[in-house]
């Protein structure tokens, strides 16, 4: 087969893949097929590796609200940005599912222990405040997990306002 048919070829299942004209892992044989492998490994080399620095940034999180003593503006302002860069990288590998995982989950942490901050910080011993912040984040995994039908973010929503109402009922 000649250079420019192959070369149309792998734009045409690029397009479907993007498209999601055929399912992804379809469209990655055929990739792998017509670019006899190589299409897998060049563009996806450098995305691992970025995935598993998001993963640093829950550690950094966790360490910027239990372990220093920075005012709650300025952990506002990081948790924003750390939020901010998860939200990115959303947008980002919206296309790609096994990508899109790592971000999200991000989001939803960071998002989750914000709150709970900023809840301790202008209600502070008031559990019905807590109790609406962490609902209202379950809320939020809910539509989050149905409308990118992530079974496990619905799960998480479910079990949270379970185990919520299970400490209400509890008092």
């Amino acid at each position: 087969m000649n250079r420019q048919r192959r070369e149309t070829i792998i734009q045409e299942i690029k397009y479907w893949k993007r498209s999601r004209l055929l399912p992804e892992h379809y469209c990655d044989y055929l990739l792998a097929l017509y670019t006899e492998g190589g299409a897998r490994s060049r563009g996806r080399r450098w995305r691992s590796p970025l995935a598993a620095g998001l993963c640093l940034l829950l550690p950094a999180v966790a360490l910027v609200i239990y372990f220093t003593e920075l005012s709650f503006v300025l952990q506002t302002l990081l948790f924003a940005l750390f939020l901010a860069v998860c939200l990115f990288f959303c947008w980002r590998w919206r296309n790609e599912r096994e990508l899109l995982h790592f971000p999200l989950i991000g989001s939803a942490w960071i998002l989750l222990v914000a709150a709970i901050a900023g809840s301790e910080q202008y209600f502070p011993g008031q559990t019905g405040a807590l109790a609406a912040v962490v609902l209202g984040n379950c809320v939020l995994w809910f539509v989050v997990g149905h409308l990118l039908r992530l079974r496990y973010f619905s799960l998480a929503a479910v079990s949270g306002a379970l185990l919520v109402a299970a400490v209400a009922l509890w008092r």
